[in-house]
């Protein structure tokens, strides 16, 4: 019985198992055969990606039982583990070549053009855009004022999501290189979980590992080919876990400064989660009020930022608190300039779990497992398992489960994102945990097969599931750009865009520069007799020289 726990056929047999039964999943939540209205963006995503995708992570792993393929992917995982920043700068150009061929260097989602957006502002020395008020409603939907993008009465705009992310971005924005900022944070995540899996699970060994299943599951490359804050929230868990491998008060300020930026880089929940297992453990050391009092200087600048960042959309908004403290003077005014934007931005968001959501909660369980190298979870709870004395890596597995488990709370899914977008910012742990597994079965004789064909099953979905799931972002990004009606960059224009009720979010083409610098200005249709309106007052002499099904083209020559 013990020896058939490490046989490659029984693990094969458990991923296609659990495969399987998450297809059937799958099935059941998107109401096969019934076919989904595209509005339901997540449920059309896990039918139309992840059913071919689970199909490939069984077939990965039954193909991973021929011996023949194990000796060549062991001694890949050793050349990997040798050179982790080579292997990284690899991995940046690669990201880099997939953002621009695969995602087309386009902002898939509102959420992640709001943080394009912002810093562009950023770069351009400012704190708010500027659009002419006349032109708002025509410049984004109504329901993103004061939700997603806060509005000042003359036209100023700023997303309301906290700007760290943006910040993060403003480097590249200037360079313009924007597209390859996620490809650069993927990267270092890549180092960062080949140093901790060589700290805590035995050497360079243990670091290739880390890095082949990290590389060998899509989920970590596909939210790297995106404007989403995700990627940074990895590199930020990542970070914070590595300082805290050794509490000294140096390293324990700057595990809080990094926790600090995480808190801004768009909301601070995901670090929460991560963190809340590591401050509790702090906190039950021998002198566990001094490490929270080190720590909690390092999270200074973040609460301050948060305060700031919230007086500032509260001023853009041009309304006081009323507030049991708001007379107590300036402290008390940005006390609750902080807790009047924290319930702006949560009051909407969570609830008990609910059905819905526990159904989108178990369909992003799906994407995991299906955006992931074969296995990884399963292998991640085996290393947790035979590691679960070692305070770092179970403490990096509690991360995990918090980020989980919290995200129940949640009352929508995650709509776009390739991958499990929620969970990622603890994505680190998985690849981690799985290579300890494989670190301590290097000292089993019967551990030997499986190990052979776990990292069969992982190279080989480098290169299988890597390229389903780059062709599948590819199709689905050309596909939805296809939504604009045709017209050439760089000329003076105005495009309209229709907005399809069949079509989740084709209002998030609406995408312009925040000082409508850009010589053509792409705008959401309002309905045939307000756009005349709105054309013969403000472009008197623009010419139509398109019309179709997705909108409209004038030329300003």
């Amino acid at each position: 019985m013990r020896r058939a726990l490490f046989d490659p056929r029984a693990a094969a047999l458990a991923v296609a198992a659990v495969s399987g039964a998450m297809a059937l999943y799958v099935l059941a939540y998107t109401e096969y055969p019934y076919p989904i209205w595209r509005g339901l963006i997540f449920q059309y995503l896990l039918r139309h990606q992840d059913l071919a995708g689970l199909a490939l992570v069984a077939a990965l792993a039954l193909g991973a039982c021929l011996p023949a393929t194990h000796q060549p992917a062991l001694a890949f995982v050793e050349k990997l583990g040798e050179r982790p920043w080579l292997v990284a700068l690899v991995a940046f150009l690669a990201l880099c070549a997939g953002m621009l061929l695969l995602a087309h260097g386009h902002a898939l989602a509102g959420d992640e053009y709001l943080t394009l957006m912002q810093s562009r502002i950023f770069a351009a020395g400012h704190l708010t855009g500027q659009y002419p008020p006349d032109l708002l409603p025509w410049l984004m939907p109504d329901h993103y004022r004061y939700r997603w993008i806060m509005v000042s009465a003359n036209g100023g705009i700023a997303a309301t999501y906290w700007p760290g992310f943006a910040l993060v971005l403003t480097p590249f924005t200037l360079l313009g290189a924007s597209w390859a900022c996620n490809p650069a944070l993927a990267a270092l995540s890549l180092v960062l979980m080949a140093k901790l899996a060589g700290r805590l699970a035995g050497g360079p060994q243990a670091s290739g590992w880390a890095m082949l299943f990290a590389l060998a599951s899509p989920g970590f490359a596909g939210l790297a080919l995106s404007y989403f804050s995700m990627t940074a929230h990895l590199l930020a868990s990542l970070a914070f876990a590595w300082l805290l491998l050794e509490p000294t008060p140096r390293r324990l300020v700057g595990a809080g400064l990094v926790g600090s930026a995480a808190l801004l880089l768009h909301q601070p929940v995901p670090h929460m989660l991560f963190a809340a297992p590591w401050l509790v453990w702090l906190a039950l050391q021998p002198r566990g009020r001094r490490n929270l009092a080190l720590i909690a200087l390092g999270y200074l600048p973040g609460v301050a930022g948060g305060v700031a960042w919230a007086a500032f959309l509260r001023e853009m908004h041009g309304f006081i608190i009323a507030a049991p403290f708001a007379s107590d003077g300036e402290l008390g005014n940005r006390i609750g300039n902080l807790i009047w934007y924290w319930q702006m931005r949560t009051s909407w968001i969570f609830e008990a779990p609910a059905g819905y959501a526990i159904g989108a909660r178990l369909g992003e369980q799906v994407r995991l497992w299906a955006w992931a190298a074969p296995g990884l979870p399963l292998l991640a709870a085996a290393g947790w398992w035979m590691s679960r004395r070692e305070r770092a890596l179970n403490l990096l597995a509690l991360s995990f489960g918090a980020t989980v488990l919290g995200y129940f709370l949640v009352r929508f899914d995650q709509g776009y994102g390739w991958g499990a977008r929620y969970v990622h910012p603890a994505f680190g742990a998985l690849p981690v945990l799985a290579a300890a597994a494989m670190a301590r079965l290097k000292d089993r004789p019967e551990g030997a097969a499986l190990r052979g064909w776990a990292a069969a099953a992982a190279a080989a979905s480098l290169v299988f599931a890597t390229a389903l799931r780059g062709g599948q972002i590819e199709a689905f990004m050309a596909e939805h750009l296809s939504h604009r009606p045709p017209y050439v960059s760089g000329e003076r224009q105005v495009v309209l865009i229709k907005h399809d009720v069949d079509y989740y979010f084709d209002w998030d083409l609406v995408q312009n520069d925040p000082f409508l610098r850009s010589p053509t200005l792409v705008l959401l249709s309002r309905g045939a007799e307000e756009d005349a309106r709105m054309m013969a007052g403000r472009f008197p002499r623009a010419r139509r020289v398109y019309q179709g099904l997705y909108g409209e083209v004038w030329t300003l020559d």
